[in-house]
């Protein structure tokens, strides 16, 4: 059973923790004045996500993060303790407030605009890196997101390939993709989309016309596998034996944000597992298709047996097409 492989596995998950505050259109969104809204306040952050829906999954997972020193961090922190992820080598900034996302999102829950407060983030430095680096080298897999200052997350690839441990990467979006250093050598899996790998190579690499180019020319940088999405057209799934592009299928659509971050706890889990790099993408492409048909950043009953049972017997409730490019936060 997967639940039982998975179990015995642990992931670290060092980066963003947030609170996500979205906004859903009632009508189609006009620029330059009012729309009516419908909100709601939850929790959110790349790290953070991938932590709750790993426990979800029946995976460990613990976070490492920066959070602020007041009602937010602290709220962070007792919802995960509750979940069972272990928070104790997170760093509670005192001048510092926790981080914000907010969304702006179409009836249909496509994302209009997202607004990002993580400049506390810049307080994860390579000294706090080092001090919690007992607890993050401790797990199967370490998953860390771009909301990394540059220097840490050069710090980390390093340290990743010297030690020989299994290291996870999200791009998180176009402007911190480019805080990834050159030589990929220490990074196991890449997440990223479309547009973020062209932000990372540059324009002097010729990888704009396909998925294929592009994770060739991340592959020949030094990432062992590449996961690449494409919005609706699904993803491709590449290292140095296989590429492989799997379709997006339709789904009813209530909510983008967090979908990302889905696909990657679920692919971490399958791993974990001992599924291959494909099967693993097939079963977090599931997981995020689960969470985009449900309001939230996270699924509430997103569960292994709720996943394998979909992946049996999936079923077209079709309305719009669907997405794995995270939004940006």
């Amino acid at each position: 059973m997967f639940t039982e492989k998975a179990a015995h596995g642990k992931v670290v998950c060092v980066g963003g923790a947030a609170i996500d505050r979205k906004y859903i259109a009632r009508s189609p969104v006009t620029l330059g004045t009012s729309n009516p809204v419908d909100s709601q306040v939850c929790f959110g952050g790349v790290a953070r996500n991938v932590a709750e829906n790993l426990s979800r999954l029946g995976v460990s997972s613990s976070l490492v993060s920066v959070l602020g020193d007041d009602e937010n961090g602290r709220a962070i922190t007792s919802h995960l303790g509750e979940l069972g992820v272990g928070t104790h080598s997170c760093e509670f900034a005192r001048n510092g407030r926790t981080a914000e996302y907010v969304a702006v999102l179409e009836p249909g829950g496509d994302l209009v605009v997202g607004l990002a407060d993580m400049a506390i983030f810049d307080a994860f430095t390579t000294d706090l890196l080092e001090s919690r680096w007992p607890e993050i080298a401790s797990g199967e897999w370490i998953f860390a997101d771009c909301n990394l200052p540059q220097a840490t997350l050069a710090s980390l690839v390093r340290l990743a390939g010297e030690q020989r441990l299994s290291l996870a990467i999200d791009a998180v979006s176009t402007a911190k993709a480019k805080r990834l250093p050159q030589d990929l050598s220490g990074v196991g899996i890449l997440f990223l989309n479309l547009d973020e790998a062209r932000a990372l190579v540059g324009e002097e690499e010729n990888c704009t016309s396909s998925l294929e180019d592009a994770s060739s020319v991340l592959l020949s940088r030094g990432a062992c596998r590449v996961i690449l999405t494409n919005g609706s057209d699904g993803l491709l799934v590449a290292d140095s034996s296989i590429s492989v592009r799997l379709g997006a299928a339709e789904v009813k659509v209530m909510d983008v944000t967090g979908a990302g971050d889905a696909l990657i706890a679920g692919t971490l889990a399958a791993m974990i597992a001992g599924h291959s790099v494909t099967a693993a993408a097939q079963y977090g492409m599931m997981a995020a298709r689960l969470t985009i048909e449900h309001p939230g950043s996270v699924r509430p009953d997103l569960s292994a047996a709720l996943v394998e049972t979909r992946l049996k017997h999936p079923f077209d409730e079709s309305c719009h097409d669907a997405s794995f490019n995270t939004p940006t936060r």
